[in-house]
């Protein structure tokens, strides 16, 4: 069976389109210690992704799906603007804001049961990128 860079088994490759929360792309989120964001989703793709185990939340703008990939050594996502260059920008990227995730899925069974969830893989920021300076 295929194993996904992590180890984790069934890989699957998807890229799914929604808005952006909570994003902790450039570093390691500093209390959890893993790269991801909440993608905000249409209720129909988070009840089928929900209904198949994977990790979802509710949040008071909608219904997301739970991108979240643990801080390993020479891992980091590539984030790119629409143009599929590197993104600058100072700081995470602002809820809200339109993004494309590419993600493996994976699943794995261990003594504590059977967990399903996304590895982050890429990350494209579809709104237009602030300037730094306004001429």
């Amino acid at each position: 069976m295929p194993k996904d860079s992590l180890g984790f088994d069934t890989v699957v490759n998807m890229i799914l389109e929604g808005k952006a929360y909570w994003c902790s792309l450039f570093s390691p989120n500093k209390f959890y210690g893993y790269y991801g964001l909440n993608l905000l989703v249409n209720k129909s793709t988070y009840n089928k992704f929900k209904k198949q185990g994977y990790p979802t939340k509710e949040l008071e703008q909608g219904f997301t799906l739970r991108i979240m990939t643990k801080d390993k050594e020479g891992y980091e996502p590539i984030i790119v603007n629409k143009k599929e260059k590197p993104l600058k920008i100072f700081g995470e990227i602002p809820n809200g804001s339109n993004v494309k995730v590419k993600v493996d899925t994976w699943e794995t069974n261990n003594t504590y049961g059977h967990f399903k969830g996304f590895t982050l893989i890429a990350v494209m920021y579809l709104d237009e990128v602030p300037k730094l300076f306004v001429e």
